[in-house]
């Protein structure tokens, strides 16, 4: 069946994983939904498997660089945030889906670079980078596929979501659309995907330490 419109404007420029990913709907069913010529609808992310009570949890610093420290505390203090799906969080602070919480720690936040930002000019006034876009970049090396190989900064990422490991098998993340969804949980077993655990590479390069704004 042809496609037109919408459908075929992200079939040419590669949108469906992009889609996909900000959405947290399978490629199987944006293609399905592409086809009938509709935009897909999102879907839920699955809820927090973590096990642990959210109050006065800690990052668990060992094998970590100062600089993963500083990230995941960075982002351990939006805890209970809420999630609205391709926010732009500079619009009020827990404006944001899973990507751009991750691009507001560690591209605003922390000064640093994001996939299409460089460092210092990430403003949150966009979404910013999707989990398609975190999977490739360059800016970030695969270091394992399992939350016993992520330390305190590392990005935890799926095809269709993505978080920041605090340490000792967890992360933080923005889950699904509504309040207080900005949570900790375990990071394996979380989406039955494969993992990517991404170190950003300005972690552990010297002299790149970032530097937390306000």
């Amino acid at each position: 069946m042809a496609l037109s419109g919408l459908p075929l404007a992200y079939l040419a420029v590669g949108g469906i994983l992009v889609w996909s990913g900000v959405e947290n709907t399978p490629v199987t069913d944006v293609l399905r939904s592409l086809s009938r010529g509709q935009a897909p609808a999102a879907g839920p992310y699955p809820p927090d498997t973590s096990g642990v009570g959210q109050a006065g949890i800690t990052i668990t610093g060992a094998g970590a660089s100062a600089t993963g420290q500083a990230i995941a505390q960075d982002a351990l203090q939006y805890k209970g945030a809420s999630y609205v799906w391709g926010g732009a969080p500079a619009n009020g602070i827990g404006n944001w889906d899973c990507s751009s919480f991750c691009n507001w720690v560690i591209g605003h936040d922390m000064d640093m670079a994001i996939p299409g930002n460089p460092a210092g000019t990430y403003t949150g006034q966009s979404h910013g980078a999707v989990t398609g876009q975190w999977l490739i970049w360059g800016g970030c090396t695969t270091v394992g596929h399992s939350g016993s190989a992520a330390v305190a900064g590392d990005l935890c990422v799926w095809q269709t979501h993505m978080g920041i490991a605090i340490g000792g098998g967890q992360m933080i993340s923005a889950q699904t659309p509504g309040p207080d969804q900005t949570l900790v949980s375990a990071i394996d077993g979380f989406i039955p995907e494969l993992l990517f655990i991404r170190r950003l590479n300005a972690v552990v390069q010297p002299g790149s330490s970032g530097g937390v704004k306000r």
